[in-house]
């Protein structure tokens, strides 16, 4: 992957990744959704303007954290910022009694966490230093997805602790060159994943996820019609002993820790679900190249796991058909899920995540800095109220046991109820590794679960029925389409390049997605000299509809009626 000769300002085209997560925020925007968290306390004398110099030489190597997303005609671009961008914010606290110090330090945190950021604005990094006594502080980061993901953590603070190591000594800080930028890979991501590599991993996937109905647990409460991002979590602790027997099991039939605890877990969504056809989803870090290994960016890839326990196998048949699954989603892992699900296009709602509705992950400990001279550095919990799934299992080896949390959804789902899921994975993966050779059936629901008594079907697509002045093939009969029928009809033509059968046509069956949408919304929005929601699309998908929904905002935004242009009920996901 070679790095580019480009000015380092100039305009780059974003990743597959980062050009989803660019388009939930347009389509949801003013949310903390993708805001990622880490905090460590700092005890002991502080060089202040030490360790402000080395946040900011972190910042100052990696573009993508001072950088903006800007829209354009050809799509979502990065532009990078110059550093003087980054301006960490201070606060005092060492006037106020500690206990009450404490708890408005830990008020700044959650204020921190739940601010949204504004992609057009750099940068994509905010930290607060709080000064709660002479010799105990608080550092706090906030990241957005878009410039961060999981392995990016270690890298920056592992560059963090060798700059404040170099500042405190007076010494210059000199950290290796970096051998590319985030914006190279995305570059490389785009001409690599083109032709026959691609075609030919998207056929894995057609072929392996074809006909699914995504596993979804049984609720406590209706859907939403939109998803809220409202979350809780509950703990979940895998005691020493078991843990252990867990690891002999896995060397004695060949598959890791994870593959292990994952057949455990979709034993039991089997059970709870009524479907033998299981499916979760998993991330993995996408990072296939050695030269985007030292780099801070949003690499992390998600893999759709699906595996068949029909005919009552033993757990260790179930173990082999896991290992099976993953080694296969492994080998095909470089297609981006963005762009999966731009080629299955899943018929869902903007209540529900596409293709798998629960998440499971074994991850590594938190990371924090290291060697600070003069310092005391711990982790500070920061709680994770954002849930992004209905369910989120994220488990954690801390060598002699293994530890984590349960994110659930809190529209769906009572404490009550997830707090027994974390109890009953616990009591089958006992049984299920105590006797690996039984069947499954042997092993009855952990009580207190909610079962499926069948399984659900696929969603049933609305009917679009004849419209008033339409002739039969759906296109406006003579003289009657309506202005804004014909705009639509016109900016679909220029942006699909496929012109619509008439105002029943719908933009996702004519090829649309979620780009694509973002690109008709911007167009439509400045012809009529109107801020049009990008969701306006996913709830009004016809043209017809889609004109209807547009005249309500224009009505609104005249003032000239109380019009709401997103009805209750379902949409299409992007």
């Amino acid at each position: 992957m070679p790095g580019s000769d480009r000015s380092a300002y100039a305009p780059t085209p974003l990743s597959f990744a980062q050009q989803r997560l660019w388009f939930l925020d347009r389509l949801r925007p003013g949310r903390p959704d993708h805001n990622v968290p880490t905090a460590v306390r700092l005890r002991g004398r502080l060089d202040q303007e030490a360790l402000v110099r080395a946040l900011t030489e972190v910042v100052r190597r990696h573009e993508v954290l001072r950088g903006r997303i800007v829209d354009s005609e050809d799509g979502p671009c990065h532009v990078t910022e110059p550093v003087g961008t980054f301006v960490p914010t201070v606060t005092d606290l060492t006037d106020t009694p500690a206990e009450r110090a404490w708890q408005r330090a830990r008020e700044l945190v959650a204020a921190d966490l739940a601010t949204p950021f504004d992609l057009g604005t750099a940068p994509m990094l905010r930290a607060r230093l709080v000064r709660v006594a002479a010799d105990d502080h608080l550092l706090v980061l906030v990241i957005h997805h878009i410039a961060c993901d999981g392995w990016s953590l270690p890298v920056l603070w592992q560059e963090f602790s060798a700059a404040y190591g170099a500042a405190v000594g007076g010494r210059p800080i000199a950290l290796p060159d970096l051998p590319v930028q985030y914006a190279d890979f995305a570059d490389w991501q785009r001409s690599h994943l083109a032709g026959a590599a691609l075609q030919g991993q998207l056929a894995y996937w057609r072929e392996h996820l074809s006909d699914l109905t995504p596993s979804a647990l049984p609720t406590d409460r209706p859907r939403p019609a939109v998803w809220s991002g409202r979350g809780e979590q509950v703990g979940i602790e895998i005691p020493a002993e078991l843990a252990d027997r867990i690891r002999v099991l896995g060397r004695t039939h060949e598959v890791t820790p994870f593959m292990t605890l994952l057949a455990a877990f979709q034993v039991l969504l089997a059970r709870c679900t009524g479907q033998a056809d299981v499916t979760v989803g998993t991330p993995i870090s996408g990072r296939t190249r050695i030269e985007v290994e030292p780099l801070v960016g949003f690499f992390v890839n998600t893999l759709v796991l699906r595996t068949d326990l029909s005919g009552d196998p033993g757990f260790t048949e179930v173990l082999d058909r896991v290992r099976r699954c993953a080694v296969d989603a492994y080998a095909h892992q470089d297609v981006p899920f963005e762009r999966l699900v731009q080629e299955l296009r899943p018929e869902r709602d903007l209540g529900q995540h596409p293709l798998f509705t629960v998440m499971f992950q074994l991850e590594d400990p938190p990371s924090i800095p290291s060697g600070l001279p003069g310092l005391e550095v711990s982790a500070h919990q920061i709680p994770n109220e954002v849930a992004k799934f209905d369910i989120e299992v994220s488990l954690t080896d801390l060598g002699d046991r293994l530890s984590g949390v349960i994110r659930y959804a809190a529209d769906l789902f009572e404490r009550d109820t997830v707090r027994q899921l974390a109890e009953g994975f616990t009591a089958l993966l006992d049984h299920l590794v105590g006797a690996p050779d039984r069947p499954i059936s042997a092993w009855g629901t952990p009580p207190g679960l909610r079962v499926s008594p069948a399984v659900p079907g696929a969603p049933t697509p609305r009917p679009a029925g004849p419209r008033p002045g339409a002739d039969r093939a759906g296109a406006p009969a003579a003289g009657t389409g309506t202005e804004t029928e014909l705009l639509v009809l016109e900016t679909w033509a220029e942006v699909l390049g496929v012109t619509p059968d008439g105002v029943h046509s719908d933009f996702f069956e004519l090829g649309g997605h979620s780009l694509l949408a973002s690109k008709v919304m911007s167009r439509l929005g400045r012809a009529l000299d109107l801020e049009l929601p990008v969701v306006l699309l996913f709830y009004h998908p016809t043209v017809a509809e889609l004109a209807d929904g547009i005249d309500a905002a224009l009505l609104a935004d005249l003032g000239a009626a109380e019009a709401d242009p997103l009805p209750a009920g379902k949409a299409r996901h992007p």
